[in-house]
């Protein structure tokens, strides 16, 4: 025991020496402890930069979806922006859905301490299903049939933090906890027609929006049909710039102080000038790289298997999801990774998701053998034709470098409902994907050396969809 205790003495003492030499001068003793003390603080640095970034990604991806918006398409805190038509690639939103078109307020109510959103009945030929969502993605409350108005419409009132009136009769109040936040809606419709698609561009005209106490002027509506909206997170420097943004204008959560003193600690504080060194630059650089990189290797990973070793499907996302009302926060813990991991690729869940029966996402980032899915290589998957939908069921593609539609893909999803769906003689329908579309049916394009993974969503699952009886099949790779 001596002799190790020994040796392990020589040893520290061998190892310190070969940074600070007893013979050494105390100049270059000095010189090796700033070194090693410059190393920690960078080590420190990008791996508070790495966590924190984690952390903050859900307000970045607001400011993706909010500023894209505004800016670029001219609009402001009161634009209403809608799809006259089911989106495309040029849709650059995440793992959106092309099977109705989206319809998007974004709110600043620093600006307007209460703003007025006036939303119409519900008719046989049109209805929205949407949320109202704090700059953090928590939903507040659902609109339409399902949501408070039960399809009846009315006035919406949005409450900032600094409002100090009385809250009117005549409304349904909203109270945000945050200065901004956002409505998505999806417009329904009975088909994609361009006769149904015409109706739901005259009811989405009737949406006002307007400061509450102030009259009603004309509403803006914007139509993003057609346009490159670019509404993916950006991980280079600018990303900090907008963390900084968003720590400066958004209100402290009480809570979670603890990552604010990480951001302090990165130069990032409320009040106070965000001007990084080159140095700090650079790290900040490295960081989100590495921030990226974790994000896309967890929408593969990080939600469950649904079915076990049966098929490589997961959850879109983890199960705590449900439980936290989508913060991940629970009494216990804050588990701020899924949250972050979860708004780079996903945004708007419902108030009612833990309970919601009327659509069921799942999500696919491998093939058969548990490889990560790759535009190199070609694949096929054949959708059974006892699917327990009762509505139809849909097979969107996503880009894993972006959350968001594959560029230059000219079908990002094939659904069960739509007229040109080939269909075998059985009933099953042949799915593929590959960089090279021609001659190949039901095929969605996959660009060369990229990742992608699928959401597969059933519509008015059914019984034999929840006991487990039905699994789906696994994207098989095929020779080229």
């Amino acid at each position: 025991m001596r002799k190790s205790i020994l040796a392990l003495s020589i040893a520290t003492i061998t190892s310190f020496g070969a940074l600070a030499p007893v013979h050494a001068s105390v100049e270059n003793q000095l010189e090796q402890q700033a070194l090693q003390a410059q190393e920690i603080e960078q080590t420190r640095f990008l791996r508070r930069a790495v966590e924190a970034g984690h952390w903050i990604m859900p307000q970045v991806m607001y400011d993706a979806m909010a500023t894209r918006a505004i800016e670029d398409f001219n609009g402001d805190d009161l634009t209403v922006f809608y799809y006259s038509r089911p989106m495309n690639e040029q849709a650059q939103v995440v793992t959106g859905n092309n099977n109705s078109p989206y319809v998007h307020l974004y709110h600043d109510l620093a600006k307007h301490d209460a703003v007025v959103v006036e939303l119409p009945e519900a008719t046989n030929a049109n209805a929205f299903f949407g949320t109202f969502l704090d700059s953090w993605h928590k939903p507040i409350a659902d609109v339409g049939p399902d949501g408070e108005d039960k399809g009846a419409g009315g006035k919406y009132l949005l409450i900032g933090p600094n409002f100090k009136g009385e809250v009117p009769q005549g409304y349904f109040p909203i109270h945000y906890d945050t200065y901004r936040g956002y409505l998505s809606m999806r417009s329904l419709t009975a088909t994609t027609s361009d006769e149904d698609m015409d109706r739901h561009v005259e009811y989405v005209q009737k949406i006002k929006v307007y400061p509450y106490g102030e009259k009603h002027k004309q509403t803006q509506h914007i139509d993003w049909f057609g346009k490159l909206y670019d509404a993916t997170i950006k991980f280079d420097m600018s990303y900090w710039e907008v963390v900084n943004q968003r720590i400066q204008d958004e209100v402290i959560k009480a809570d979670e102080k603890a990552f604010y003193g990480m951001m302090k600690s990165l130069g990032i504080e409320k009040g106070q000038e965000f001007n990084p060194t080159p140095e700090q630059v650079k790290f900040f650089e490295q960081a989100t790289l590495q921030l990226h990189q974790e994000v896309q290797h967890d929408v593969a990973t990080y939600a469950p298997r649904l079915w076990g070793d049966k098929a490589q499907w997961t959850l879109p996302v983890p199960r705590t999801m449900m439980t936290t009302e989508a913060t991940y926060v629970d009494p216990s813990w804050n588990d701020y990774q899924s949250r972050g991991t979860t708004f780079y690729f996903y945004f708007a869940p419902p108030a009612s998701l833990a309970d919601s029966k009327s659509t069921t996402y799942i999500k696919n980032g491998h093939d058969e053998n548990g490889l990560i899915l790759n535009g190199d290589f070609d694949y096929q998957m054949t959708v059974q034709s006892d699917v327990p939908a009762k509505r139809f069921w849909s097979a969107l593609t996503y880009s894993t470098h972006t959350g968001a539609y594959v560029i230059g893909a000219d079908t990002v999803g094939i659904a069960s409902n739509e007229p040109a769906t080939v269909f075998n003689d059985d009933g099953t329908a042949t799915l593929n994907w590959s960089a090279n579309c021609e001659g190949k049916v039901n095929c969605m394009e996959v660009n060369k050396g990229e990742e992608f993974f699928l959401l597969f969503r059933l519509y008015g699952p059914e019984t034999n969809f929840f006991n487990g009886q039905f699994v789906l099949n696994d994207l098989e790779k095929i020779d080229s």
